[in-house]
């Protein structure tokens, strides 16, 4: 284990970009899937590699050479230039959910490529018929939105909503503190959009506070409260029962949806999933960013101050008022956010390590008593053995944000709804090719596009 302050040098065995993928199964190896258009089964490791064949069992991809580690692929994904590619449209809508609170979800339109006249190469749209439509639509008191996204009005909400009798449903769940925006999340958004010419609708659900979403209750997210994905995926199950729904997690909210499907387990509404880059043990993913220099230096502090933002931007809505009484003692089933004052906010912006955050926000909401103890009970490695629908893992064994130990070998070996794909390059969510496309998003897209298609 490295300590903060030793300068390591980054292993030698995950330079490169020549990538290889390895499949972990156990003894008995994976459920069987039922084709569609026929009585023929296939086990789920044996439809990846006839139906997938850039993620079967040794197959090689190519990424950026100039990206050559794990460190520098991550590294550009966060602060690289991507502000002309993965050019997507978004329609929002606010989601209200049972207990008052609200966040948002941003419905991918590929039929406005056309209506604002996206010229792809060029990066451009006709912008003043953009902005005209979004000042039309955009509600009193919400934050402006990132480019290419704006507000559905009611007619077209509607319209959106009844491609449910004709669309299966992607839900994409984001990183932490991310969000629609993303690059990565805007590359998978395309890729899934684009599968067997349009098959899918596809929506970002972006969590409380997050994309310039509003919180409207004093309550934020966390890794243990799902509350939020089963009450949307609910929802849209009631809305169109035979609907066949899937849902792609990515980092944060790759731990949120394997969480969800293990709690689920044989009750789950989905039909398949996909976790990518998921940081499956908290405990080792912070101890990761705290004692590799490499990573303490250069993800750690970005991390907590994303997530600091995060509070800051929604303080007014989060602040506890003077003199506050917490009426019940707070507990993972019943959170009372008391500790979100001006004061801690202030100590918060001096926060170098994610582990500060939570001690002083997360844990004393859930009456824990420190982030470790929030880590280990959140930790979605905890759930993996209870999940019960076909699920994709990808994780990076030179991923510098959750490192190699959070990957969960024994685990996945042991519960055979699950393919563990593990790759030697990539990084965390990154993996570049050489004109900085994605090579995971496609594969995602990929895999449930066969999906979609063959299986019952």
């Amino acid at each position: 284990m490295f300590r903060s302050g030793y300068y390591p040098t980054v292993t030698p065995s995950h330079w490169g970009y020549n990538g290889t993928v390895k499949h972990v199964l156990g003894e008995k190896g994976t459920r069987s899937l039922a084709f569609r258009d026929s009585k023929r089964q296939i086990p789920l490791h044996e439809f990846v590699t006839k139906h997938v064949p850039t993620l079967k069992d040794g197959a090689n991809f190519r990424l950026n050479s100039l990206l050559f580690t794990g460190y520098l692929q991550t590294l550009y994904l966060s602060a690289g230039d991507f502000s002309k590619k993965f050019q997507v449209f978004y329609g929002r809508e606010i989601i209200k959910f049972s207990d008052g609170g609200v966040c948002t979800a941003d419905w991918v339109m590929p039929e406005w490529e056309q209506t604002y006249s996206l010229n792809a190469e060029k990066a451009s749209f006709n912008e003043k018929q953009f902005s005209n439509d979004e000042k039309a639509t955009h509600p009193k008191g919400w934050p402006r939105l990132h480019p290419r996204t704006r507000y559905l009005s009611s007619e077209e909400l509607e319209k959106c909503h009844s491609k449910g009798y004709s669309y299966p449903l992607v839900v994409v769940l984001h990183g932490l503190a991310g969000g629609s925006h993303e690059p990565l999340i805007r590359a998978l958004s395309e890729d899934l959009s684009k599968v067997g010419d349009g098959k899918f609708q596809v929506v970002v659900l972006n969590a409380r506070g997050c994309s310039r979403s509003k919180v409207t209750t004093r309550r934020i997210f966390t890794a243990l409260h799902t509350g939020d994905v089963r009450e949307f995926l609910n929802h849209q199950k009631a809305l169109f029962p035979q609907r066949k729904i899937y849902a792609v997690g990515t980092s944060f909210g790759a731990a949120m949806l394997t969480n969800y499907l293990g709690e689920e387990g044989d009750n789950c509404p989905l039909n398949a999933a996909v976790a990518l880059s998921n940081p499956w043990d908290f405990v080792h993913t912070w101890d990761k960013l705290a004692h590799d220099w490499w990573s303490n230096h250069i993800f750690s502090r970005t991390l907590t101050q994303f997530l600091t933002r995060t509070v800051k931007v929604n303080m007014n809505e989060l602040q506890v008022p003077e003199n506050f009484e917490v009426s019940h003692k707070p507990t993972v089933e019943k959170p009372v956010f008391y500790t979100y004052t001006r004061e801690n906010l202030e100590k918060a912006e001096k926060f170098t390590d994610i582990l500060e955050f939570d001690n002083l926000f997360t844990a004393p909401s859930m009456g824990l008593p420190d982030g470790l103890t929030y880590y280990r009970k959140a930790s979605s490695i905890n759930r993996l053995p209870n999940i019960k629908i076909p699920t994709l893992i990808i994780n990076a064994t030179d991923d510098p944000v959750t490192g190699e130990n959070v990957i969960p070998y024994k685990q996945a070996r042991e519960n055979p709804c699950v393919l563990l794909c593990e790759t030697d390059l990539g990084g965390h969510l990154a993996y570049l090719d050489n004109e900085n496309n994605s090579w995971l998003t496609k594969q995602a897209a990929e895999f449930l596009g066969s999906f979609d298609e063959l299986v019952l």
